[in-house]
């Protein structure tokens, strides 16, 4: 299971140091490869499969009606974008352009665990997204019949 929420540095080159806590189980579960895609919502953020993770999630999304504009939509973002990457020697990994532009990531970012796989997101838009969920919580707005439903 994948937690925490980690900022890091971007390098030059589009590069960023996964954390410690995560580079063994990484190495041992799939041996340091991983799909990033983007993030299948309207948020502009990144998500870190493990390659075996990634290979379920991708069939799913195979499966999915071809006639359903809505899948068709969802197969072109999230297989379209899907990038196979491994870690380096130092536990790096690098995030190409395409997907460094479309989640318009600077040079701080932050990882942030999902369980099962981990979202990337630029530093200024996480803390704008996470100031309006803190905002929408103290309004009216009320949770969802399963969100409502959770007990913690």
């Amino acid at each position: 299971m994948f937690r925490g929420a980690n900022t890091l540095n971007l390098d030059i080159k589009g590069r960023f140091a996964v954390p410690t806590v995560h580079r063994e189980p990484l190495v041992q579960r799939c041996g340091g490869r991983l799909v990033l895609t983007v993030n299948n919502t309207r948020e502009r953020c990144l998500w870190v499969y493990p390659q075996d993770e990634w290979e379920r999630v991708e069939q799913k999304v195979v499966d999915l009606p071809s006639f359903d504009p809505a899948a068709q939509a969802l197969k072109r973002f999230l297989i379209g974008y899907a990038t196979d990457c491994e870690l380096d020697s130092v536990s790096r990994i690098r995030i190409p352009t395409p997907l460094r532009e479309f989640a318009a990531l600077e040079k701080h970012i932050v990882l942030i665990g999902q369980g099962n796989k981990f979202e990337i997101w630029d530093e200024s838009r996480w803390k704008a997204r996470c100031d309006e969920w803190l905002a929408a919580q103290t309004g009216d707005e009320r949770l969802s019949v399963e969100l409502e439903s959770l007990s913690l």
